[in-house]
């Protein structure tokens, strides 16, 4: 049970934690640059356990790990007339400064992609982009059919054949004609799994109409990476991609929730994400690595909504600002955040309940 807290909730909190303090250190950084005065940059959520001043700014280190904020001067829309208030700057600015922390996200994203793309992944070469360079290439089970020869035989999802029948396997295209020649005779499949090497015996037999097979589907699988200057576009693309994709299904999920009142099938709050965090980290850095990209994107994607509370929602009110030129009044404005805020706390509520629901049974 300790066991299986420190390997999900610590990995979930550290990557949380560095995803919330980038993002906010994009807040702290425009801020500063646009002379706005920054009473603090918290570390973590209060209650706090120790600070430090520099520059004018207290740094706090709290004890809730689960990411950090910035305190600004006249982010509540007060001291209007000194320059060194958010209230202040100009519309332009103060947009800035709410998206800097959006943009931190996304940028974050985009640096890990690099990184993973450089050192490279596992993945089917079929997948991979023109450009690709290949390593470590091999022929993998990608799924056995049911009530098949070989799943009698005991092969499984993820084996990699190297061999059949003493014929080396160098490629996926090179199974089936292998199977078809020995249709009806036993043939030695020797594959790996695990970093063991094993050998079975197994009778090719009709699976289908005209087909003649052991009941595998195989690909060809590869440690894929791309060269300088690929990667970058590479990058590019996947953060674009998933950028799109997290966009697409936010809109599904809010259209759902409003047409139904019910909330989507496969959407996760902390704890659901918690868990996945844990078994990522299992698999290795890259795997994390990836999955600590594609989170600090979907967590600018979600900042950047005009939702109340949110990035987004208090950028929307800069905007309405300068269109209607006339600033909404502060009591308000803060009404509605306050209002959006108690909201996506119900939300998250509701989604970690279900989540523990789903684990406990």
């Amino acid at each position: 049970m300790l066991s299986s807290f420190f390997g999900s909730v610590l990995p979930f909190i550290g990557l949380l934690f560095v995803l919330v303090i980038a993002h906010e250190w994009g807040h702290f950084f425009m801020a500063r640059r646009f002379g706005v005065r920054v009473f603090e940059f918290g570390f973590g959520f209060p209650p706090k356990i120790k600070g430090w001043m520099r520059r004018g700014t207290e740094y706090t280190a709290n004890w809730i790990p689960l990411g950090g904020f910035v305190r600004l001067k006249g982010e509540d829309g007060s001291d209007t007339k000194d320059a060194d208030s958010f209230a202040h700057k100009k519309v332009w600015q103060r947009l800035v400064i709410l998206l800097a922390g959006v943009a931190m996200n996304f940028i974050v994203g985009y640096i890990i992609f690099v990184g993973v793309f450089a050192y490279g992944v596992e993945m089917p070469k079929g997948d991979a982009d023109a450009g690709a360079i290949f390593s470590n290439e091999r022929v993998m089970v990608d799924a056995v059919l049911p009530d098949s020869p070989a799943v009698h035989a005991g092969m499984k999802a993820g084996d990699v054949i190297t061999a059949i029948d003493g014929t080396i396997i160098a490629h996926a295209s090179e199974v089936p004609p292998v199977i078809k020649k020995n249709a009806g005779a036993v043939v030695a499949v020797t594959f790996v799994r695990d970093g063991k090497t094993e050998t079975i015996a197994i009778v090719p037999a009709k699976i289908a109409p005209d087909v003649v097979g052991i009941g595998v589907s195989v690909f060809d699988y590869a440690h894929v990476r791309y060269p300088f200057p690929i990667v970058f576009v590479k990058a590019g693309q996947e953060t674009l991609g998933i950028s799109t994709l997290i966009f697409k299904t936010m809109g599904t999920i809010v259209g759902t929730l409003f047409h139904t009142g019910k909330l989507q099938e496969g959407v996760s709050g902390p704890v659901g994400i918690a868990v996945v965090t844990g078994q990522v980290a299992r698999e290795g850095w890259i795997p994390f690595l990836q999955l600590m990209a594609m989170l600090s994107i979907n967590l600018g994607v979600l900042n950047i909504l005009p939702i109340p509370a949110l990035d987004g929602g208090r950028a929307l009110f800069v905007i309405i600002e300068s269109v209607s030129r006339r600033k909404v009044r502060a009591e308000l404005e803060g009404i509605i955040h306050t209002v959006g805020f108690v909201l996506l706390m119900l939300l998250v509520i509701a989604v970690t309940y279900r989540d523990i629901v789903g684990l406990l049974k």
